[in-house]
């Protein structure tokens, strides 16, 4: 979620959220080498709203000395918790053997944890891949390192690095995990519905699941799944039943693109705005239909001003969205 899981993303979410109830949230990947230079708090990264206590900052990196640093630099905007980056595939967090880079050593990915675990009191997570390639029994031995290590919970996407986003995720895997470990499992991968998010916990009996890039299309999941529990609607939708239907959603859909706007107008300055807005708009138009030509248009708006605009226009139209679509 590097370049999308900021501020006003996640305050989007947050308002889809069922009334008084709570869930983690994830900041950017934060790099240990650059977070002790910053003014953390300041950086578009780092940058929170008030009242953000349920948020994790998520690092990228194998130094022990950064990591002690940027756990220090990070205590001005109190965290909930710290969470080590080990999924990462992409080939420029490779070569500095971050991300699931450091799954290719169980002994140096050990001491990573154990060195995070040495500095910090706080709730400490590894988001980690099936690994570099598919061993289950590597898979195994390596996520009882990490409890024995001092993890507190674990995020598995059941994924290999080559993959990326290809293919299915194996969330037997997941529940192979689960079975390993006493300490928490939280399951990642293919969550495209919500319905997913209650397939993977009866299939895997993972004890929680992580929603990821299906929020930048389908931000009202959290609501939709609260709704299935009986929770109460977000605050301020009092009475309504969360959307459902392609058409609903589509509605949806613009309605969430306009808070999106104006977090990104109340939280961002002027240049930092627009890539936001285009790269969230790259990764949810996937789900809408025609959503393609509204990010290419949108792609050529100097502004948000424009941006409103051709999103407005857009959905002078009825518009829907799929129920699900290639990630690759």
């Amino acid at each position: 979620m590097a370049g999308l899981s900021h501020v006003a993303f996640r305050q989007v979410v947050r308002s889809y959220l069922p009334a008084h109830v709570n869930t983690l949230l994830f900041t950017e990947m934060l790099s240990t080498r650059l977070l002790p230079l910053e003014d953390v708090g300041q950086t578009p990264q780092t940058r929170i709203a008030d009242g953000e206590t349920d948020l994790i900052s998520q690092l990228l990196g194998n130094d022990e000395r950064l990591i002690d640093h940027s756990v220090k630099k990070l205590q001005s905007i109190a965290p909930a918790g710290i969470d080590i980056n080990m999924g990462c595939p992409v080939s420029k967090v490779l070569k500095h053997n971050w991300g699931v880079g450091l799954m290719g050593d169980i002994r140096y990915a050990e001491q990573v944890v154990r060195g995070t675990r040495a500095v910090t009191d706080l709730p400490l997570s590894v988001k980690m891949r099936t690994g570099l390639s598919d061993d289950p029994v590597y898979l195994i031995e390596f996520v009882k390192m990490l409890e024995e290590a001092g993890a507190d919970w674990i995020t598995l996407h059941p994924r290999i690095q080559s993959q990326h986003r290809k293919g299915r995720a194996n969330w037997e895997y997941i529940g192979r995990v689960r079975e390993a470990v006493r300490i928490p499992v939280v399951g990642n991968g293919d969550i495209q519905e919500s319905e997913d998010v209650l397939r993977m916990q009866r299939e895997t009996g993972c004890d929680g699941v992580m929603v990821a890039r299906v929020s930048t299309a389908r931000p009202w999941i959290f609501w939709q799944v609260g709704e299935t529990l009986g929770l109460p609607p977000p605050l301020g939708r009092e009475g309504e039943p969360a959307p459902r239907t392609p058409e609903e959603e589509g509605l949806e859909y613009h309605r969430a693109l306009i808070l999106f706007c104006d977090q990104l107008e109340s939280n961002f300055a002027p240049a930092e705005q627009m890539p936001r807005l285009k790269l969230f708009l790259a990764w949810g138009n996937k789900w809408v239909f025609f959503g393609h030509y509204l990010w290419k248009q949108v792609n050529r708006c100097p502004d948000l001003i424009r941006a409103r605009g051709v999103i407005n226009d857009f959905f002078s139209t009825p518009k829907t969205l799929l129920p699900r679509t290639s990630l690759q």
